[in-house]
């Protein structure tokens, strides 16, 4: 994709480590719902664009850190969706960015978390 920057590994706020992903920065497009993309470069790397954008609304999953349990993550994200006015379809973005920048393997479907 054109206008891909690669950009050095930091630890991008709110998260408390380093990414295992490479990062990039990219122009984002926001849609009608809400969203933003690309979440990721073509090279597969975290667009720190992208990550900035969802920071506030996915600040919980965004903040869990290396290795949390599937539990933890289920948990983080409905915490997103009460408290931080998250929609469905953001923190499914959310949870892509943080499952890249952290080399999670869950297998979840965000859209399927039930929140109690």
């Amino acid at each position: 994709m054109n206008g891909e920057t690669p950009v050095p590994q930091q630890v991008l706020a709110p998260a408390p480590d380093l990414p295992v992903a490479n990062l990039c920065s990219a122009q984002l497009t926001t849609t009608a719902d809400g969203n933003a993309s690309p979440l990721l470069c073509s090279s597969g790397a975290v667009n720190v664009q992208a990550w900035r954008f969802y920071a506030s609304v996915s600040a919980s999953v965004l903040g869990i850190g290396l290795n949390p349990t599937q539990g933890q993550v289920e948990n983080a994200m409905c915490d997103d969706i009460a408290h931080n006015h998250a929609s469905r379809p953001e923190e499914a973005n959310g949870y892509k960015l943080a499952a890249t920048y952290y080399g999670w393997s869950f297998n979840l479907d965000p859209a399927t978390v039930t929140c109690s």
